[in-house]
């Protein structure tokens, strides 16, 4: 019994993993998505300079949902789950979407965020800071950690779950800005698999200081770690949760507009 579950466990990890080894693609004019560690790191690249770039936050109003439903619902060609949340879908930190903040949402030194405004022009959070609503900001997403000129930023004070978290590895979803803020950064990184279990936060900041990446900031992870691309979900979820989708309090997507 043993051996036949191993074998059905592989069998369906191969039906639902992406390609294997290195690999990009085109995903829009002004996307490319690159996988690696065979195809259990996903790095979605965005121009941010392309006038038919749009960022887009779950309306407010529609959560709890999938990132699947999120993306399909708003035509994206890519699209992640975002910011922590609380077990009434509540989620933390700053919250802001189509230049509606959410309710009961505020920046904390607890937590960072992206924000963007309706030009793309876009911004991560500094570590142990607590910020003032700009009005200009379009879309804003939290998270927890900085990741920083390769490594982790733990806020001043924070709970040693902070630090566990980081240095143990999970399934990650992630943000990141180059240092002229015209390519945003998606990382994606897969885990709780046999033979993979993910990225120590350690891990993720390298990756991005490979890419020239100085400040990036890490989103929800683990079981909601979902990457979806042109409506196909292109990371393998853990096993242990016999690979079904999560509903998560708020997503993050990008919509090309050139391609419609």
């Amino acid at each position: 019994m043993k051996t036949l579950l191993v074998v059905l466990m592989g069998w369906c990890l191969g039906a639902l993993a992406p390609a294997a080894a290195q690999s990009t693609e085109q995903v829009s004019a002004c996307i490319a998505h690159t996988s690696q560690n065979s195809a259990h790191v996903h790095i979605v690249k965005v121009d941010l300079s392309c006038p038919s770039v749009q960022l887009v936050g779950t309306e407010v109003g529609t959560a709890p949902t999938t990132v699947k439903n999120f993306a399909f619902r708003n035509r994206l060609n890519v699209a992640i789950n975002a910011s922590f949340f609380d077990p009434q879908y509540q989620p933390q930190g700053l919250v802001i979407s189509d230049g509606r903040r959410w309710s009961n949402t505020r920046d904390t030194r607890q937590h960072a965020f992206l924000a963007c405004t309706a030009n793309n022009r876009c911004r991560i959070d500094k570590p142990n800071h607590k910020a003032e609503v700009d009005p200009h900001w379009h879309t804003v997403i939290s998270g927890w950690q900085n990741l920083r000129g390769g490594t982790y930023v733990c806020p001043r004070g924070a709970s040693t779950s902070c630090n566990r978290n980081a240095r143990d590895a999970h399934p990650r979803t992630s943000v990141g800005l180059s240092r002229d803020g015209r390519w945003l950064y998606i990382i994606v990184v897969e885990g709780r698999l046999p033979g993979f279990e993910g990225f120590t936060l350690n891990q993720l900041a390298r990756l991005y200081r490979s890419l020239g990446v100085r400040d990036a900031m890490n989103l929800d992870g683990g079981g909601s770690t979902t990457l979806i691309i042109n409506n196909k979900r292109i990371n393998v979820l853990p096993s242990r949760q016999l690979f079904l989708e999560r509903s998560v309090a708020n997503q993050f997507g990008v919509r090309d507009t050139a391609e419609r």
